[in-house]
């Protein structure tokens, strides 16, 4: 029994030394765990992870949170059961986080409908306006409907699909679907802050009756898309037909030109030229096939348009049309340059300032914006080769398509008549087909921003669509996929473990 005693108190002892360093070890991993979580509260750094929600915000959006100083009540009157709530919520979280004046508040208009009519009658929504994300500040707010945030496109739909829908003609197929390839939600929301912090909206006019492309056409030739990205510019847009108007409007702070197809006259001519010298703001689009009458009051503002087509072979894509990444340094272009973001243009021709020499050139300053390649070649009469016509070759070598001009209509005089003009050698790039090519929609927002002299708006890129893709199998496909994943996969897990046990056995 005596010779049990030390061999009990060591056991005892050795008992309470492994409770003393379990107690230890834990207090160590409970402190770092607190210090740990401590430190990345204080200390936090926010990483893109899924493309599709928490995707990083635009250059454009994070200046604009960043220079924001107002609030602004953000509320999301939409259903949570659809498809689009989850990726607004995300993308709100990431403006808030960004500037945390953003008060965003829920409702659902199924599960809280006095609150739902509240929000009705305070932004005077119709019974029938749901799903919409509105936003609030300076007694102004903006609505953002559930339509505007996707860009749906048709497709093909599958025999499931069509079963599902009870349409009769399911195996025979012949049905379409509506389904979202893009989410603009940053786009509208930017929009939207802009449109309720800013202070002015300002008025801008596209001048029609010459068969211009129209800001309402949303067919692949039309400027729908244009007029569209002037509205979310917080811009008003109105049509002018200058033939029946004695003058350009007073209040038009910006005059766009969108691709005559026949000549303007000259009192309309003359009309333009009062407006630029009272230190009018000009955007002028050519068409491929005609000048629109321009180039003898473009000659006088210091620019060569050219009656020709421009071809660049090292930058051609299989549709015909160029792409161009050698910009001049001017305000215009600073942006897409330093992004390396190039635009895309079809049957440009060239747009070229006024040799120094030439007594025009005086008068104002002159910029060229956009250059082909070293290789550009451009063509007299290569639009007419189809009707037996030889083209010419008149240019070669690097040729500017675009051009900006800026002229003091009061020289000596400290006031605001700084006329300014951009001149770009073709007007196909804007239509609803081309404006989200390369960087073409970023080259009509500088160049409007510019000519508004809006500066604090030309530094940054805006928010790209959010891309979404569809993987789709046949029946074999898939079966196959399933027997690779739900089947060979563990049972070769399952294999490699038994030859494990086999081998640890012999």
């Amino acid at each position: 029994m005596e010779m049990n005693q030390p061999t009990t108190g060591f056991s005892a002892r050795l008992r309470w030394s492994g409770w003393i360093n379990l107690l230890a070890a834990s207090l160590a991993v409970i402190t770092l765990g607190v210090a740990l979580n401590y430190y990345a509260h204080r200390h936090y750094q926010r990483h893109t992870w899924a493309q599709n929600l928490e995707h990083e915000l635009s250059p454009r959006t994070e200046q604009l949170l960043g220079d924001m100083t107002n609030e602004v009540e953000i509320t999301v009157f939409f259903d949570r059961t659809e498809s689009t709530f989850r990726l607004v919520d995300e993308l709100l979280k990431q403006y808030v986080h960004r500037n945390p004046r953003l008060k965003v508040t829920h409702v659902d208009p199924l599960q809280q409908p006095r609150e739902a009519r509240r929000v009705q009658a305070r932004f005077r929504l119709s019974e029938q306006q749901h799903n919409v994300v509105v936003f609030a500040s300076n007694d102004k707010h903006k609505v953002v409907s559930s339509a505007q945030l996707s860009h749906l496109t048709p497709r093909q739909a599958s025999t499931s699909e069509l079963q599902s829908a009870g349409q009769e003609n399911a195996n025979q197929g012949g049905g379409f679907v509506m389904e979202r390839t893009a989410f603009l939600g940053e786009r509208h929301f930017t929009s939207a802050l802009l449109a309720v912090s800013g202070n002015e909206q300002p008025l801008a006019y596209c001048l029609t009756g010459h068969g211009e492309h129209s800001i309402t056409n949303l067919t692949s030739m039309g400027y729908g898309e244009f007029g569209q990205l002037l509205g979310e510019m917080n811009l008003q847009v109105r049509n002018l037909e200058l033939q029946k108007q004695p003058t350009i409007p007073a209040d038009c702070q910006l005059l766009i030109i969108p691709g005559p197809k026949s000549e303007l006259t000259l009192e309309e001519q003359r009309r333009l030229n009062q407006y630029l010298d009272r230190g009018g703001r000009l955007m002028v689009l050519l068409n491929h096939r005609s000048d629109g009458g321009l180039t003898d009051l473009l000659r006088f503002w210091g620019l060569t348009v050219g009656h020709n087509t421009v071809l660049d072979q090292d930058n051609t894509l299989g549709d015909g049309s160029i792409t161009l990444r050698q910009y001049v340094h001017h305000p215009v272009v600073q942006t897409l340059h330093r992004e390396q973001l190039p635009v895309r243009l079809l049957l440009p021709r060239t747009i070229s300032p006024l040799p120094g020499t030439d007594p025009l050139a005086t008068k104002q300053k002159m910029y060229p914006l956009i250059q082909t390649g070293p290789q550009g070649k451009a063509y007299q009469h290569f639009l007419q080769s189809n009707a037996g016509t030889q083209p010419t070759l008149e240019h070669q070598g690097s040729l500017p398509v675009a051009a900006a001009v800026e002229r003091d209509t009061l020289e000596g005089v400290n006031t605001d008549h700084l006329a300014r003009m951009v001149v770009i050698g073709d007007s196909l790039f804007l239509s609803n087909q081309m404006i989200d090519k390369e960087g073409n929609r970023e080259l009509a927002w500088h160049t409007v921003n510019w000519l508004l002299d809006r500066s604090h708006l030309l530094q940054t890129i805006g928010p790209q669509p959010i891309q979404t893709y569809r993987f789709e199998f046949k029946a074999n496909e898939f079966r196959n996929l399933a027997v690779i994943l739900v089947g060979l996969m563990p049972l070769s897990t399952l294999i490699l473990g038994i030859l494990v046990w086999l081998r640890r056995r012999t």
